[in-house]
């Protein structure tokens, strides 16, 4: 059958055609071109994109109809869950749909449509309160719906982008994930940067300066917060906006940020955010913005962003640089391309790097060299793709003199290809090389391949060097489709394919797989058939090229020899390849697997191009392997040389027939004759089952043809399938499935056309060299079932199938005893006949079952259509899948009731049961790996640089039939119905089974239809939790077996966890059921609640607990409605109502179950009885479930605050952090206000600031000791700043919010109410001193898994301090006194983190508290100091970064006094450690304290000549990273300590060392004095500001 005919889209250019560049000898004349061109491409009915290989199928007509019930569908029932807020599972269930249907049909609908969708699903997303699995959920379809940036104008959709921000930065600086009360799903933040990179299109012209606005303020380059805001603005900024809108765009902000970029000489955090935003708006902008003036400096970073060594030492100048990203390295460079500078600066880094390039020069910037610049080639071709050949949209034109000549490709190419060649032959960069090469022969062919068939056939000469050979090989296979754009190309086919033919050598796999490439690719080029018949017109040239043509067909003969020769030598030895084959799960090795793939891609395409005398000579050989050569059945020999027939059938069906078919089977036939007991012998001959397999394999390609064979094959399966030898007998229920299927089954048969290849009257025949096709030229023919196939099915089908029914039928009643080898054979006679015709076996749909609690209907169509029209198989008269599978649960019963351990017939029975539950054709497994090598192949053969679908004609007809194969096995969020819900229950009553192997196949099949019936799982939960309840009951072995049953089901496959679903009915039984579950001693028992307790650790994501209705949401879903022909008023209100009852009733609920869930948990967890392992489970699964949106039973916290006394470390561990989450959960709100910060020391406003860095405006908020406030007044009322960022670079326009200062804050004990009876409850315990007695011996314990200063226990401290203030200082304190005079570790540890979580806990006191604490521990912190030990110097360290070192000076300041005394007595150790706080403490760089810095130096200026030069040396620099030469500079404010004053005072002194001749201790002091300042000079060059040119200068001239 004939597929409808597809409409041609024609391509509309950018810029200038690809004259001369790309040329093909079949290309279109100029008028033919500009016709297509001016015909642009429609899509019917208004429909947004449409997937054009639905065109193809035989249903096609059908298809229309179908896509509108399906869209209809969506819309409606979207709309009224929305509404009904029902979000999960309606909502949710809805959107799988509407996915579904993209993937079915692409964007088939209107562009309101997709506007609307795209409008509702982003008010979902940005709805307060939303479940966070919801949102990634919204956030995806989001994606999928944007993907297509070209279907949708700006002016079609807008989006506001604070919203997205908000929601992108509650995800990315998550505190609440961080303390542990709401868990984000995983990829969260990489799906929403996707999104972000989709929505910056459609921002308003104002979201510029609004998004500077909001950022630019951030720029400090001492804090983070730079490079977090640079990294926002390379994320929101839109940068591709129309050229006449450019002034409220880039215009806005790139002089400024280049400037700023170009002030730093060093390698500061937030330059890789910048250089992907410069890189981006030069991509977007090609031709609108001159970078003349900033070429040099950007291949200068460019060139430094590698890495490379210099000299003969190799010094490496810059370490950790990562400012240039690989998108940045090729997208910058290449949209500047067309500027001189840029394409002389390229040229000259290349010619600086060519030497690196060579084998022989490898080193640590090998990859990273490779990685950046060989993918240049191919960030071009995509510009050239969009300069040339993208269709007209709404995105910018590049301006015609910006576009890329072919002169300026040709002159890149020039000085690429060296690179490029060298680097083919290094050890770890060829696939990258390839790839470069590649692109570079698609833009310039004459450029590269001259140079590669030189060296190839330079290669072939030469046998001492396989892998340069080899590597050639590639890029010559990688380069071939664009061969024929070569001038010399055509020429060079048969002497390449000659040369090619002794790399398919058995000795060398990964040259033979190089080889099969090269013969592949070029087999699809190439109509493998003579030339004859030529005009006289063509030149002598092309008349040669002809006249070789006739060596074809010897060299496909030498070729099917060379494989077949492989083929042979395979190895057949399965014990030295029981790894191997363990990884492919055949008998077949990765290498062998990989040979077959390439030599089924290269036979299928030499049987499409061959004309029929070659083909019937290959069949010929073929079948004089297949009728000679005996192979082991299960051997790689016999599998490879099957294919091949396999392939030639399929391809050429009409020659296959009676040349290898027809006399095959004769064999076969002969052989049985000669074996007239052949069904009684337990172990069948080679010879026979080879036959046998061959048979049965090319069978399911005959097609039509295998009908006159009929009555003979259903003479080999009356004398085979019911054999005694099992290999024989599986082989001939293969056959049988082989028959049914190459009738039922619709699949294309025109491979081989030989109308494509009939030339045009005066055409050359290598016209049909390299041909490309439209969509619109080709034809799809089907093999389509008719009625009367369909029927000699059903009989084949009823005959065949009947006795193995009525056999087992008889078992399961009792009445007929047969042994278990006989069960097998009559339940794999079944599923062979049932995979055969499941296409034709409808699903119970009308028995679909309702679950309670759903109130989303299911769709009007479950399944698409797979055919024009379905025509249902029966068995004896009923489905057959209801017979079927009643029939297996009786089988089922009788074997697990039985005395028997049948095992191989459960698994049997399972694998039935998989296929009647839902197979509907191929398998899903079959089809992704169809679509997984049809990938590779279009990734090799795809047209890159031109017009779109411009692809061979193979691609094509297998996209239909992959096209066509994908709607035959969907089966997305089906239903669950009467029959699945039974055959479900039995699964699960296998997978709970005594025996291993029936366990594990079992659970794998009850995942694989969980994964596909919309929310099954809920079925069946009750029936796994009675089974795990009935574990404890069983036999020891038999209650191991069903307990591992139990939970591997619970822990499913991928996401399907019922740990992990977001349903709180589901949760409530789940979580307590495994706690109580019975554990056993057994070690796989443990390593299954190991891997419970993993999933929840590593997946585990908040579920939401209550929903509210979002009125922007509705009135999209309204809008939908209102596309629609339907009673809207009565839907909305009828939806509304009833929703928002719903709604409440499901919140309520939701509510009660959470409670209930953690108070049986607690209870459970409480139990004596209970055993370590149940416990620390249980202990993992609360942990869980302290939330941020409602408080933690009272039954919880004080479980939590006893078990931080538990004997057990992992349970003490786990207790810290939920009691981190609980005191997150009860934390009070912090009043927060508003301040114009813009004034000067008094409070005077002053005008908005034009420089950077300290001024007038800010120096309010900067360190002064004589504004430190020292009174309860003044400190209660002081507005504490402790982010460093503002101010530095300017104000937030709307004003800075800040912390409300402590006098107008509520005191924690009064701010919640509802928070009192927690409060107590962990109060009471914290203020008990045997409690805290306890408590403090194991945090002070030794304990080598926490050596180093301890986070966790600083968080849960600090959130004690915080809330109880000084009620819980006293005993905290007893214990750090004893702790600071010790010189062990883990007491010096214990006391670090307790000072800083009091320090850090204290920020909010008041002043009376802060004063009475500091009292309390600057003796401590002073006498800790004076016992530093080489094993604590960290500790303290830490302590002074987080505490003293955190926020605000003006308010630790006095903690501060207390470590910057250096005393003249302490040792040379003690000092050390000394600077070294002193040190942590100013480790932010905080560019507010310049006086301090002034007091750190003049401490360092006094200590030069000591050897304390390390610390010493990290104490300037810090104080000198705030010496920058950025554009804006202030300079009428002194910024600090400047590095040139400190070099140039000190530089005298250190010449003076060469001349010295006084005293050792005088040149000591002196050579101490120049190690110091050199080190400091080494700090600062590798610090973030980097020494600036002009210091280094001053210092040498």
């Amino acid at each position: 059958m004939e597929s409808p005919s597809v409409a041609k889209p024609a391509e509309v250019n950018r810029g200038n055609l690809m004259a001369g560049l790309i040329t093909d000898s079949d290309a279109e004349s100029d008028a033919n071109l500009e016709k297509r061109q001016a015909t642009a491409f429609q899509p019917v009915r208004d429909q947004q994109h449409e997937i054009i290989y639905n065109k193809y199928l035989p249903y096609s007509d059908k298809l229309e109809a179908e896509a509108a019930l399906w869209l209809e569908d969506i819309k409606l029932n979207l709309s009224k869950c929305v509404l009904a807020g029902d979000y999960r599972p309606g909502v949710f269930f809805w959107t799988t749909r509407l996915d579904s249907y993209i993937s079915l049909y692409g964007r088939q609908f209107s562009k309101e449509d997709h506007t609307n969708f795209i409008k509702l699903y982003f008010e979902l997303m940005l709805h307060p309160g939303m479940d966070p699995s919801l949102i990634q959920r919204w956030c995806r379809m989001i994606n999928t719906l944007m993907r297509k940036l070209e279907l949708i104008a700006p002016d079609s959709l807008s989006v506001e982008w604070k919203p997205i921000f908000k929601l992108y930065e509650l995800i990315e600086m998550s505190k609440d994930q961080f303390h542990g009360v709401l868990y984000w799903p995983d990829k969260m933040e990489e799906d929403m940067r996707e999104l972000i990179g989709y929505c910056r299109y459609y921002f308003p012209l104002s979201a510029t300066q609004e998004m500077l606005d909001e950022f630019r303020p951030m720029f400090c380059p001492f804090d983070d917060s730079m490079a977090r805001a640079m990294g926002y603005l390379a994320m929101f900024l839109p940068t591709m906006l129309k050229p006449t809108e450019a002034e409220h765009g880039y215009k806005l902000w790139l002089d400024e940020f280049l400037r700023l970029w170009l002030g730093f000489h060093g390698v500061p955090s937030w330059e890789a955010p910048m250089l992907q935003l410069f890189s981006r708006v030069a991509a977007e902008n090609i031709g609108y913005i001159p970078w003349d003036n900033y070429v040099s400096s950007i291949f200068t970073k460019f060139l430094r962003t590698l890495e490379l060594p210099v000299g003969k030492k190799q010094l490496q100048l810059v370490y950790s640089n990562e400012s240039f990203d690989d998108s940045s390295a090729v997208l910058w460079p290449v949209a500047m391309m067309h500027s001189e500078a840029c394409m002389v600066a390229l040229e000259r880094v290349f010619k600086s790097v060519e030497s690196y390039f060579h084998p022989s020069n490898y080193g640590n910037w090998t990859d990273k060299l490779s990685s950046t610049l060989m993918f240049i080639p191919s960030g071009l071709v995509a510009r050239l793709q969009l300069e040339r050949f993208r269709p007209r949209d709404w995105m910018p034109d590049i301006p015609a003199e910006a576009c890329l000549t072919d002169a300026q490709i040709r002159r890149f190419v020039r000085a690429f290809k060296p690179l490029a060649f060298l680097n083919l032959f290094s050890r770890a960069a060829a696939d990258e090389a390839v790839e470069a090469i590649k692109n570079m022969a698609l833009m310039a062919p004459d450029e590269i391949f001259p140079d590669l068939l030189e060296k190839f056939y330079a290669s072939v000469e030469t046998l001492t060097e396989p892998l340069r050979f080899q590597a050639i090989v590639s890029a010559l296979s990688a380069s071939l489709p664009y061969l024929f754009s070569y001038k010399e190309g055509k020429k060079n086919v048969v002497p390449l394919m000659l040369a090619m033919l002794p790399g398919i050598d058995s000795n060398d796999s990964r040259k033979t797989m190089a080889a099969l490439g090269f013969f592949s690719t070029i087999s699809v080029m190439v109509p493998l058939r003579p030339c004859f018949n030529v005009g006289e017109d063509l030149s002598e040239a092309d008349q040669e090229i002809c006249g070789t043509s006739a060596e074809f067909e010897d060299i496909l003969v030498q070729l099917l020899d060379r494989c077949l020769s492989i083929i042979d030598t395979f190895t057949v030895d399965s014990g030295a390849r029981t790894h191997e084959t363990k990884q492919t799960g055949t008998d077949m090795s990765l290498e062998e697997k990989m040979i077959k793939i390439r030599m089924d891609l290269l036979w299928i395409t030499v049987f499409t191009q061959t004309d029929d005398k070659t083909a019937e000579i290959l069949l010929e050989k073929l079948y004089k392997t297949a009728s000679t050569n005996i192979y082991p059945v299960q051997q790689v020999g016999s599998i490879a040389t099957s294919s091949m027939c396999v392939l030639a059938t399929r391809v050429r069906p009409d020659l296959a027939k009676p040349l290898l078919f027809h006399r095959l089977l004769k064999l076969l036939e002969l052989s049985l004759d000669e074996r007239p007991g052949i069904i009684e012998m337990s172990n069948a001959d080679d010879e026979f089952l080879w036959r046998l397999k061959i048979v049965g394999d090319v069978a399911a390609v005959t097609g039509r043809h295998i009908l006159e064979f009929i009555p003979r094959l259903k003479s080999v399966l009356t004398r085979t399938l019911l054999m005694q030898c099992p290999v024989g007998h599986r082989l001939a229920a293969v056959l049988s499935r082989s028959i049914i299927t190459t009738l039922l089954r619709t699949y294309p048969i025109n491979y081989y056309d030989p109308q494509f290849y009939v030339l045009p009257t005066g055409a050359s025949p290598l016209e049909q060299w390299g041909k490309l096709v439209y969509p619109a030229d080709v034809k799809v023919e089907w093999h389509v079932p008719d009625d009367e196939i369909i029927s000699l099915c059903s009989a084949f089908f009823e005959e065949f199938i009947a006795d193995p029914l009525e056999a087992l039928d008889q078992y399961a009643k009792g009445t007929l005893a047969i042994d278990d080898k006989k069960v097998q054979k009559h339940l794999h006679i079944i599923e062979a006949l049932f995979t055969a015709i499941s296409s034709h076996c409808g699903f119970d749909f009308e028995e679909a079952i309702p679950l309670e609690g759903a109130d989303f209907a299911y769709p009007k169509a479950d399944l698409p259509i797979i055919a024009r029209e379905q025509r249902e198989i029966l068995l004896q008269g009923q489905p057959v899948r209801t017979v079927l599978a009643e029939l297996l649960h009786r089988v089922a019963d009788r074997i697990v009731n039985g005395l028997q351990d049948e095992t191989k017939s459960l698994k049997s029975v399972l694998v039935v049961y998989k296929a009647v539950a839902m197979l509907r054709g191929p398998s899903a497994e079959d089809v992704v790996g169809h679509a997984q090598a049809l990938s590779l192949v279009k990734k090799e053969l795809d047209n890159r640089l031109g017009p779109k679908k411009h692809r061979f004609r193979l691609l094509f007809i297998e996209k239909a039939r992959l096209q066509h194969e994908v709607r035959t096995v969907f089966q997305k969020a089906s239903r669950v119905t009467k029959n699945r819900l039974n055959i479900l229950r039995y699964v699960v009553r296998l997978a709970v089974s005594r025996y291993k192997e029936v366990r594990s196949v079992a659970q794998t099949c009850f995942s694989s239809i969980v994964a596909m019936l919309q929310l099954s799982y809920r079925y069946i939960l009750d029936d796994i939790l009675a089974y795990l309840a009935a574990s404890k009951d069983k036999p020891d072995s038999d209650n191991d077996a069903q307990l591992k049953g139990c939970l591997f089901l619970l822990l499913g496959g991928k996401n399907l966890a019922y740990l992990l679903k977001h349903d709180w009915d589901t949760l409530r039984k789940v979580f307590p059921a495994v706690v109580r579950a019975q554990h056993s001693d057994n070690p796989t028992v443990s390593h299954v609640f190991d891997a419970l307790s993993d999933t929840i650790e590593t997946k585990f994501v908040t579920t939401g607990l209550t929903a509210t209705s979002s009125v922007p949401a509705n009135k999209v879903a309204g809008a939908i409605l209102g596309t629609m022909d339907l009673e809207l008023e009565v839907i909305f209100e009828h939806a509304l109502t009833f929703g928002m009852k719903k709604m409440e009733e499901r919140n309520a609920r939701n509510r009660a179950l959470y409670v209930d869930m953690v108070n049986e948990l607690v209870t459970l967890l409480s139990t004596p009885q209970i055993r370590l392992k149940n416990f620390v489970i249980g202990h993992v699964f609360l942990s869980y479930f302290i939330r941020n949106d409602i408080l933690p039973p009272l039954s919880v916290v004080a479980f939590t605050v006893e078990r931080l006394l538990d004997s057990n470390d992992k349970t003490r561990r786990s207790s810290i952090l939920m009691m981190t989450s609980i005191l997150r959960s009860i934390k009070p709100t912090r009043k927060r206000i508003r301040i114009n910060p813009c004034h000067d020391l008094i409070g005077t406003p002053l005008p908005a600031p034009t420089t950077v860095g300290m001024r007038e405006d800010n120096l309010w908020i900067c360190f002064n000791e004589s504004t430190v406030p020292a009174t309860e007044e003044a400190y209660d009322n002081t507005v504490f700043i402790d982010k460093m960022w503002p101010g530095y670079y300017g104000w937030p326009k709307d004003g800075l919010e800040v912390h409300a200062p402590i006098s107008q804050q509520v005191a924690p004990e009064n701010a919640r109410p509802d928070t009192v009876d927690l409060e107590t409850a962990i109060l009471s315990r914290f203020t008990n001193e045997p409690f805290m007695d306890a408590l403090m011996k194991f945090w002070s314990a030794e304990d080598f898994a926490h050596e180093a200063f301890d986070s966790e226990n600083f968080l849960v401290l600090r959130g004690l301090f915080r809330h109880f203030r000084d009620k819980i200082v006293p005993l905290f304190l007893k214990h750090t006194r004893v702790w600071v005079k010790s010189r062990e570790e883990h007491h010096q540890r214990a006391a670090a983190e307790v000072l800083t979580a009091l320090i850090r806990g204290s920020k909010r006191w008041p002043f009376k508290m802060v004063i009475a604490l500091r009292q309390e521990i600057i003796p401590i912190i002073q006498t800790a100091l004076n016992n530093i030990t080489g094993e604590t110097q960290g500790d303290w360290v830490a302590f002074a970064t987080n505490s003293i070192g955190d926020g605000d000076m003006r308010r630790s300041f006095p903690l501060l006094n207390s470590v910057m005394s250096v005393s003249p007595n302490d040792t040379g150790f003690q000092t050390t450690s000394k600077l070294a706080v002193i040190h942590g403490a100013f480790e932010c760089s905080d560019w507010r304290r310049r006086d301090l810095h002034y007091k750190v130096l003049e401490l360092i200026e006094s200590r030069l000549t000591d050897s304390y030069r390390d610390h010493s040396a990290y104490l300037l620099s810090v104080c000198f990273r705030h010496d920058l030469n950025i554009p804006n500079m202030e300079t009428r404010v002194d910024q600090g300590p400047k590095a040139t004053d400190f070099f140039l005072k000190y530089y005298s002194r250190c010449l003076t060392l060469m001349q010295q001749d006084g005293t050792r201790l005088t040149t000591l002091g002196l050579l101490n004095l120049f190690k110091t300042v050199v080190k400091t000079i080494v700090t600062h060059v590798s610090s973030l500001a980097c020494l600036r040119p002009d210091v280094l200068v001053s210092q040498t001239c």
